[in-house]
Order: structure tokens, then sequence, then C-alpha cells
């Protein structure tokens, strides 16, 4: 890589997004029809995310709202979402990731445009805001 950044960090929203939708995936943490929370690796530069996916089902005609948090961690921090059990208790994810922080955000709500965007706040869990 040439730059100091991988394209994965960018400002380029569109193109962060690109690049972590190409990342290797690593574990699987919360794999629910609905909420999936993984684990990846940038194949450009080895970063890694923490992934958080929430479709918000409302049974009315099929256009649910669905939000994807992608947030990236340090290798300590993968090792600790490793060893949490995040499906029995979605606070090990926030006990590890508690800071302000910036991650990628991609917000698709019912009947409205699309928000992609990085965010820099203490990171939510989709659906759980």
């Amino acid at each position: 890589m040439t730059s100091d950044r991988c394209i994965c960090l960018g400002d380029d929203c569109l193109a962060a997004r690109e690049a972590i939708r190409k990342a290797e995936h690593i574990v699987g943490l919360v794999d629910e029809s609905h909420f999936i929370v993984s684990i990846l690796r940038c194949v450009g530069c080895g970063q890694h995310f923490l992934s958080l996916f929430c479709e918000r089902v409302d049974w009315a005609d099929g256009d649910d709202p669905q939000t994807r948090v992608v947030v990236p961690v340090s290798a300590d921090e993968v090792q600790r979402l490793k060893t949490a059990n995040v499906a029995a208790d979605e606070n090990a994810i926030l006990e590890i990731v508690a800071n302000e922080r910036r991650f990628l955000y991609h917000d698709m709500p019912k009947g409205a445009a699309e928000t992609l965007a990085w965010k820099t706040r203490t990171l939510f869990i989709p659906g759980h805001d």
C-alpha cells in the first residue's frame, strides 16, 4: 500500500464501504436472522472491524429498516470480542468499544433515503439505541 491510510479508513464513505465489503470474514459472533455481529479484516491493510447489522422487522410491507455499523477495532479488542459471549450479552460489545470513536454508519430507513456517513460518537447497537 502506498498511502499512509487505507481506503477502508478514508473519508470517502462509498469507497470505504466497498473496501469493507471486500474484507475477509474472520469470525461470526452473533448470527440471527435480524441481528448479525462479526469481525472482519481489510484485505488491503489488515485493519480489523467490528460489523453490526440490525433489521427491525415491522411485518407491514417488507420494506423493513436496516442499519449497519462498522467500527475499526484493535487486535486486542478483537481478542476480547472473540472470548466474550456476545450472543448472550450484547453489552459485551459496548464494554469493549465503549469510548467515543469513528465508525461507518449505513442507515436504510423505511420509505426514506439511505444515510452513509462516518460518525464519531459512542458506539451503539443498531436497533438498541
